[in-house]
């Protein structure tokens, strides 16, 4: 399980309505033993603010801030080769997950190559004397 998916698992866990379970709690510490302290940290910060930590991403807009991304930070997060936060409210991003299957579907067509039309052949008009 990738770090960003842990951290929406747990996020999901904690806000959750059983979060105070036995069974959840210990899930809970499973998680987060799993995840580097750094990004525990940070997480841990945006979640005493009253924060969510992670946010999902659709249509490049950040659903914590209502942001649009910047254009590399999306292809970035849409190539998903490492974590991403969020330029405004430092939140941990991920692509919600019909929007992957979309990119994923976009990348694979081959791009079509743009024809030119020509232009018809000049007619010689007949000269009369």
């Amino acid at each position: 399980m990738k770090i960003i998916e842990q951290l929406l698992k747990l996020q999901e866990l904690e806000l959750g309505p059983a979060a105070k379970a036995p069974a959840t709690r210990r899930e809970i510490t499973v998680l987060r033993a799993d995840v580097p302290p750094q990004v525990l940290g940070h997480y841990d910060r945006l979640v005493a603010r009253g924060k969510k930590a992670v946010a999902l991403v659709r249509r490049s807009v950040c659903s914590g801030c209502q942001m649009q991304l910047p254009s590399g930070l999306y292809a970035k997060l849409l190539r998903d080769d490492d974590i991403c936060l969020c330029e405004n409210c430092a939140r941990y991003l991920k692509v919600a997950p019909a929007e992957t299957v979309v990119a994923s579907l976009v990348s694979a067509e081959t791009p079509k190559r743009a024809t030119r039309r020509r232009r018809p052949a000049p007619v010689a008009e007949a000269v009369a004397a």
